[in-house]
């Protein structure tokens, strides 16, 4: 019972929401709807203990939410029987019974079409009647002026329209009017006309004005997205827009139809109030014919995307004319696919400047230990061959010494003349050798400790490391990770706060 009684209560909440043009919260939370399905009040004590029910809201739907739940009570016992209006025994008073058939009229809520045969404008209200072709018929409509200029139709006698909303009766008059919504034209000539003239109107203005515009961010992150998530807009917008960390918000509004104009409007507000820090709202719907596009035509939402603090992207998809939304956007493109493909665009310029300048960094860097590489390689061979040439030196000593053993005896004064000479002339030979290898090994080793990276951490540089491997993009480390910061007299442990990526 608590669920059926749940339903009822929203549906009361719905058409009451529909009657005062008011959202569903200001008439009564979904908190309180489900405490009543739950704890079934009896009384006006047992619902004023419901939280959210004070006296002045008891006062205004009080009755009506009690009587719901007795209905649904004996609907459901079956004890009690259920009170019809054919009932002899139950007497309205006057206004309880128009609020009973108010409640019953939300129920006809349609659209109608016919030709305006009146206009009456009184204040922040509109009474107007519409006759159908028979002209016999008459229908006397009523619409509040936010309504009206949101419609964005100067009605004219003999125009012919199509208008939504529900019959309801004003209680200090009795007077049974179609509480209007909503105003559509009809023909897309009279549609072609107030296009022009609302155009025409709005240039005058400034309102497509390039000065005006705002520049959308050249890295898109953050993104609200207002679009139906049943049309095929969002799944173009979401497979072209690649995948670059993006944070898009989504709010769903219906595109098809002048009645869209409600929901469009609330989702710039919404984004704007409530995610002000977005970088951009996109605005997608595929195309369509003049009439299917009349809430992108309308002032109401072209005033409310040029106000938008927020740069707005316009994907509109259309047919010949450009909608008066797209104009006011701070960026219009054809399609949805191609405000997905705009938002990215300088994501794949930067990657690709990335990969190009890691690729210059990669051969520059090839390139120099080549060059060093050659240099090691030609001092070693050097070294090699002077090494070499006093092995052959000690080799012949040594041939000669071991075939002339038998004149050691006879020449060994001179023989020890000539090996004292020959040892000091070896020595020095040794030495100047030595020396020689020393300094070209010092010049090396200057020559290394040059091109040695670590030598630029005394110069006041660092280097940055990440899982022991040297970060050399911003695209090997994430937000939140620990990198190690080396400098010459130690290391840092730095935690990775934000990414900021050159724009050259």
């Amino acid at each position: 019972m608590a669920k059926n009684l749940l339903q009822k209560l929203k549906d009361w909440r719905a058409k009451t929401a529909r009657r005062e043009n008011v959202e569903l919260f200001r008439v009564i939370s979904n908190q309180a709807l489900e405490e009543i399905a739950a704890k079934q009040p009896q009384s006006k004590v047992e619902l004023l203990e419901v939280k959210g029910i004070k006296e002045k809201k008891y006062a205004k739907y009080g009755e009506e939410i009690l009587a719901l739940v007795r209905k649904s009570e004996s609907s459901t016992l079956g004890s009690v029987p259920r009170v019809e209006l054919s009932d002899s025994e139950k007497i309205f008073e006057v206004g309880e019974y128009l609020d009973f058939l108010n409640e019953k009229l939300l129920d006809a809520e349609a659209r109608v079409k016919g030709e305006v045969s009146s206009i009456d404008i009184r204040g922040n209200y509109i009474f107007f009647s519409i006759k159908g072709k028979d002209e016999e018929s008459l229908i006397s409509c009523f619409v509040w002026k936010n309504d009206y200029q949101t419609s964005g139709v100067d009605l004219e006698e003999g125009m012919e329209v199509v208008i939504w909303g529900y019959p309801n009766v004003y209680k200090p008059s009795g007077r049974l009017s179609f509480q209007t919504k909503l105003i559509e034209l009809v023909g897309e000539g009279l549609l072609k006309k107030a296009y022009e003239e609302l155009k025409r109107k709005l240039e005058a203005e400034g309102v497509f004005a390039p000065e005006r515009k705002k520049i959308l961010p050249k890295y898109i992150q953050r993104i609200g997205l207002i679009t139906s998530h049943q049309g095929a807009a969002i799944g173009d917008f979401i497979s072209n827009i690649g995948n670059y960390g993006y944070q898009i918000k989504f709010f769903d509004s219906r595109v098809e139809g002048k009645q869209a104009v409600f929901e469009l409007v609330k989702g710039v507000k919404w984004l704007n109030k409530n995610m002000p820090d977005l970088d951009a709202i996109v605005l997608v719907r595929g195309g369509g014919s003049l009439e299917s596009l009349q809430a992108f035509n309308t002032e109401a939402l072209v005033r409310e995307i040029a106000g938008s603090k927020i740069p707005v992207l316009a994907g509109v998809g259309h047919e010949q004319d450009v909608t008066l939304a797209a104009l006011a956007a701070d960026k219009m493109v054809s399609t949805p696919t191609a405000a997905a493909l705009e938002i990215r665009r300088a994501w794949d310029e930067a990657i690709h400047g990335v990969e190009s300048n890691e690729k210059y960094i990669l051969n520059a860097f090839q390139n120099i230990l080549s060059e060093k590489k050659n240099i090691i390689l030609e001092s070693e061979r050097t070294l090699s061959g002077k090494l070499a040439d006093i092995f052959e030196r000690f080799r012949r000593a040594r041939e000669n010494l071991k075939n002339n053993l038998v004149k050691i005896k006879m020449t060994i004064d001179y023989d020890r003349n000539y090996l004292s000479n020959a040892s000091r002339k070896l020595v020095s030979d040794y030495r100047r050798l030595f020396s020689d290898f020393k300094n070209m090994l010092k010049s090396l080793a200057e020559k290394i400790i040059i091109h040695n990276p670590e030598r630029q951490l005394k110069l006041g540089y660092s280097l940055v490391s990440f899982n022991n491997k040297i970060v050399r993009s911003v695209k090997s480390v994430q937000i939140g990770d620990e990198v190690d910061v080396k400098m010459s007299d130690g290391k840092l442990r730095s935690q990775i706060k934000e990414i900021v990526v050159n724009k050259n």
